[in-house]
């Protein structure tokens, strides 16, 4: 392992002395690190006194953030011009792991114990979805350290970790952790407490204190210290493509619901009605999953049908086979939201107006520095775009 500037000066010569003196290769593989700079470019150097101090920013982030922070920001080989800005990235990482594990804790019951056989359990979408997730993560991640693209396996593990397991499978696995005496809730723990000991053992590497402190909280009698553990195992069969392709139009459903929410400024609290016309044989995913669309998206209830008409004053989403209405009556004051974008809408209008004459002047684009002209250029299109989305939401008030 070492820096690429330095391939001659010290790589090249031992290469050279192996075969001179020992009439072999010292060794086969080498590892270039990303060379860290400053914000101007220039190399970290103690005698600039441009290089932080490491403790400094252990202090201040923690030292398992920094190690992952700092990784993930480092590609094989290539300079980085590094900002303890960027650590945040990993603190947050890190603060989110803290306190997903804390949630689950939090739900597991006293003595219990959660040797659950994945194989022979009935096991629900969402949790044969993570467990497929969770293996091909792994198989993902054991493909970058093997090709030493630490920055790609330290991705992989933060992708799944925020995206599949926080953002989706905790917030699933709420509707059935809520039923402490229930033998779903007992398999959905199972299966949580089983992914998250493999997200510990994963990070491990780059993360060793925060990683062994909660893999205390959650190892087994027969367990050994998560720094001498097994590593995880790639497992095919419980790869379920099936159960991928189904969730992923669940997801899609959700966040089409959401989206809509959000855009019309519906109040979280509020609870909506979903109207859905449909042609196709998906019907069964909106049925066996209601509570599921229920919980995630703040509906009251769910009228599924083939010939329904669509509500007055609704949002339309299509998905697939289905179209998607959201009656917003009752949600917000059509007539106050209407006005609000109406203003929204004539107030863009002419903040389009002023860029496009500023960037058709010659004196402009030949006088004003380059990042002043992409900025201009780049609020354009952000307010085409929202102008874009005024006029739908308008038309869909009207």
């Amino acid at each position: 392992m070492t820096g690429p500037d330095i391939i001659f000066f010290w790589v090249a010569r031992m290469i050279i002395a192996g075969y001179e003196f020992k009439s072999d290769l010292p060794f086969k593989d080498v590892y270039f690190t990303s060379i860290l700079r400053d914000e101007t470019g220039q190399k970290f150097s103690k005698s600039l006194g441009n290089s932080p101090d490491p403790f400094e920013l252990f202090n201040e982030y923690g030292t398992d953030a920094v190690r992952f922070g700092t990784m993930l920001m480092s590609p094989q080989g290539l300079d980085v011009l590094f900002s303890s800005n960027r650590l945040e990235v990993g603190r947050n990482f890190m603060n989110k792991l803290w306190n997903a594990s804390r949630f689950v804790l939090m739900n597991m019951k006293d003595g219990q114990t959660l040797d659950i056989n994945f194989e022979k359990e009935n096991l629900d979408l969402p949790e044969q979805w993570i467990l497929s997730k969770t293996q091909k993560s792994i198989q993902a991640y054991n493909r970058q350290l093997e090709r030493f693209h630490f920055n790609e396996a330290a991705k992989v593990l933060y992708d799944f970790t925020w995206n599949d397991f926080c953002d989706w499978y905790i917030e699933i696995a709420k509707i059935h952790l809520r039923e402490k005496d229930s033998q779903k809730g007992d398999v959905v723990r199972g299966v949580i407490v089983h992914v998250l000991k493999t997200i510990l053992a994963l990070l491990h590497p780059y993360s060793p204190f925060i990683t062994e402190e909660l893999w205390s909280q959650f190892k087994a009698e027969k367990d050994l210290e998560l720094i001498v553990s097994p590593w995880p195992d790639y497992h095919p069969e419980l790869v379920d493509s099936k159960a991928e392709k189904t969730m992923g139009f669940l997801q899609d459903i959700i966040i089409a619901v959401r989206t809509i929410r959000g855009q019309m400024n519906v109040p979280p609290g509020k609870k909506a009605d979903m109207v859905v016309r449909m042609h196709g044989d998906s019907k069964f995913v909106l049925e066996k999953y209601d509570d599921v669309i229920k919980s995630l998206c703040g509906i009251r209830e769910i009228s599924v049908g083939e010939f329904l008409d669509k509500p007055p004053h609704s949002a339309v989403a299509v998905i697939r086979d289905m179209e998607i209405f959201l009656p917003l009556e009752g949600l917000i004051d059509v007539a106050l939201e209407q006005e609000r974008l109406e203003k929204r809408e004539a107030d863009l209008k002419v903040y389009i107006s002023n860029i496009q004459k500023k960037l058709s002047k010659r004196d402009f684009l030949s006088r004003a520095p380059k990042k002043v002209v992409e900025r201009e250029e780049k609020k354009l299109i952000e307010m085409n775009n929202e102008l874009k989305m005024l006029t739908i939401n308008l038309e869909i008030l009207q």
